[in-house]
Order: C-alpha cells, then structure tokens, then sequence
C-alpha cells in the first residue's frame, strides 16, 4: 500500500458508522451520517387563519464526511399561487455545505432556510389540513477501498503449513447516503508468469446500495452532469481502480478504470462484477488496495402540517 492509499484509509470509517449526531460541544463524541440531513422542518404556527402571516423553517445538516456541492431546497405539495408567493417558485440555492470532521471532532455544517407565506383564503367555518413538503438535493461522493492480499503460492503454502491465514479485511469508506461493499476472495494466489503462463485472474464483486431509500432519499437525474437525457433513471458515476501490479481484464460496466455511469435498480442498488489480472505478481506476499469512487446527485425530504381556517364571508358563492 503506498502512502497516498494509507492516507485515504485513515480518513475513512467502517460501513456500520451510519447514525445521527450525538453531539458537538462539552466533549460529546459526533459521529457521522448519511450525507445531509434534514434535522427539522416545521411552520412556527401549525394552526392559523385565512390571511394569517406564518413561516416554515428548514434545517438541514451534512453530516457525511464529503462536501456537499450544489446544495438546492424547494418547498412542494402546495400552490405557490394560493401562499401570498404571487406565483414565485419556492427554490433556494443552499451552497456548499462543509462535512464531518473526525480528526478534529467536529460536526457538518448546518445551514437554515426559512419560507414567509400568507394563509390561503377559505370560506369561513371551514377548514383545511395542508402538508407543505421540502426537497433538499445536493451533489456528493463516496470513496470506498478495500485492502486484498496477493500471495505466491510457494508463501502461501508455506502460511497454511505453521497453522495461519490470510483472512479478508471489510471495506472502508466515506460517510455518505450511498454504500459500497467490496467482495473479493480472502486472498488471490500468484503462480506468476514463466514459459508463457498467464497470470492470476480474480472477479471483485461490487454492489451499490442506496441507504436512504426506505426513508424517501433517492439518487436523482439532474438531466446534465449526472445521467445525461433520459436514459437513466437513477444514475450514478463509478470509476473502479485496481492497484498497483494488477490490471482490469474486462471493461464491463463500471469497470474500465473511468469513470462510468450506471442505474441503480429501481433506485435501489447496483451491483458489478469486474475481473481483474494479476501483472505484476510479488515475491512473497503483498497487501494492495482496490478503490471505488461514486458521484451523484442524491435528494432527501420532508414533510410537516398546516392547518387553516376559513374567515372570508360567502366566498364560493359569486358574492
């Protein structure tokens, strides 16, 4: 492993890290998240009055471990004509948001938006129940890595012969919305290269799974940088990159050594099996690590309630 492959391993936490923020102050230990999260959104009255002035607030944190470019809110699920907006939409350009930082233990960065609507007019002694929803998207990435160990088969031999192994390490990656695992065998054995023999050929199994799903997270086609037209559904880019002394033998999906995309599975996951070629085989034994880099554009949401009441005389009857 050379030191750029270390460095980006110490950065890295194990897959299970994937819970809320405990804390950020006081010595509270903070752990990271899925990306950005939307911590609350509400009105600052639930109940109100035709005509009635009230606000909805967003908060919205990344609590990954990967800057969040591009961040964008949009207010949904109601009428912009009918809340006062004069028909003006309800988008708002967030920024970028800064992520997670578990050298210096200290949380993402948490950005607040806030939306001034008017009540709608209802006829008096009705009422309406409304369900205001946000959508905040954001574009992301997610390194995963995994560490194999290439043994020649003499060492090998000779480890199983004094009663050890060589036992698989998980993967390793980047909080995020989207996880990776990485499958390989526990180790890929060499016979290395005499008299025209090939070289040791080994599948990686790779599967892509989005963790906010069940919640209404999705990875999203913004139509341009992100699954261009309409081909994909829910697009994602994957750059597969061997280590050093080994090479891909196929160019399947995602498997070139560039950047590709692919669709997840009805927004769920994806999965790709690259081969790759043992080429440069070591003497005794040698760790080497596979790198996985995603980029998407991801969005999450929520919803919260208003509930008006009607005040206007005889409206709905031509008065």
């Amino acid at each position: 492993m050379d030191g750029k492959d270390a460095k980006l391993l110490l950065l890295m936490v194990p897959i299970a890290i994937v819970v809320m923020v405990s804390g950020c102050t006081g010595g509270n230990t903070v752990v990271a998240g899925n990306g950005v999260i939307i911590l609350d959104f509400a009105p600052d009255f639930s109940n109100v009055y035709s005509g009635d002035s009230l606000k909805l607030q967003l908060r919205a944190q990344n609590q990954g471990q990967v800057t969040a470019k591009n961040v964008e809110a949009e207010l949904t699920n109601i009428d912009t004509s009918e809340w006062g907006t004069f028909g003006f939409g309800f988008g708002e350009d967030m920024g970028d948001m800064l992520p997670y930082d578990a050298t210096e233990n200290t949380p993402g960065e948490i950005r607040t938006k806030e939306w001034r609507l008017e009540a709608p007019e209802l006829p008096k002694g009705t009422t309406q129940t409304y369900e205001p929803m946000v959508k905040v998207s954001y574009d992301y990435k997610t390194v995963a890595q995994k560490s194999i160990t290439v043994v020649d088969e003499d060492e090998l031999r000779r480890i199983i012969q004094q009663g050890n192994s060589l036992p698989s390490k998980p993967t390793t990656q980047t909080a995020g919305p989207l996880s990776v695992n990485i499958q390989t065998g526990e180790y890929v054995r060499t016979s290395g290269a005499s008299g025209g023999q090939s070289y040791d050929v080994f599948p990686v199994y790779i599967e892509i799974s989005n963790d906010g799903w069940g919640s209404g997270g999705t990875v999203v086609n913004d139509g341009f940088g992100y699954g261009f037209g309409h081909e994909y559904d829910y697009p994602v880019r994957v750059k597969v990159t061997p280590p050093n002394g080994v090479t891909v033998r196929n160019s399947g999906e995602g498997c070139s050594g560039s950047f590709e995309t692919v669709d997840l599975w009805k927004g769920n996951d994806a999965k790709i099996t690259c081969q790759f070629e043992v080429t440069n085989p070591p003497s005794y034994r040698q760790e080497k690590t596979i790198t996985v880099e995603l980029e998407y554009r991801y969005q999450t949401q929520a919803t919260t309630q208003v509930t008006v009441s009607g005040t206007k005389e005889g409206l709905g009857f031509g008065w």
